[in-house]
């Protein structure tokens, strides 16, 4: 973790959410709706920014949760070698681990502390990241 202690107060307000209480249950048809409407929006995006040829691009997500974008993003064309997320919370790393391919690259930890080379992605992708951290100092 980083010298700041927002990581560990994001880690300590998940701790204190009611687990499993089905708010963003997928059996929901408003939550499928949304994650519908996000996936739309991306799509939007990458045909705007000209990206017609998902399978060449790195993508890295910084706040991977559980792998549900990771796997979107699959759905879309991106290959799993070129897909590598960051989470901070060990419990969802784990259940990320179990649901995408092995050739994805999970990194475990704060995002911050994370080494990878300059210019190895071509994308750094996050969806809820900053609605966590509550420090507009540490979200600078």
């Amino acid at each position: 973790m980083s010298e700041h202690p927002e990581p560990q107060a994001v880690v300590e307000r998940y701790a204190r959410r009611a687990p499993a209480d089905g708010r963003y249950s997928l059996l929901r048809p408003e939550v499928w709706q949304t994650v519908q409407e996000r996936q739309r929006a991306l799509l939007r995006l990458f045909q705007r920014q000209g990206l017609t040829d998902l399978a060449a691009l790195r993508l890295l997500e910084v706040g991977s949760g559980s792998g549900g974008n990771l796997l979107e993003l699959l759905r879309m064309g991106l290959r799993p070698e070129h897909l590598s997320g960051v989470e901070l919370l060990p419990e969802r790393l784990a259940q990320s681990r179990l649901w995408l391919p092995a050739g994805v690259a999970l990194h475990g930890g704060d995002a911050l502390a994370l080494d990878l080379p300059d210019a190895s992605q071509d994308i750094v992708f996050q969806a809820v990241v900053f609605s966590s951290l509550l420090d507009d100092g540490f979200q600078a």
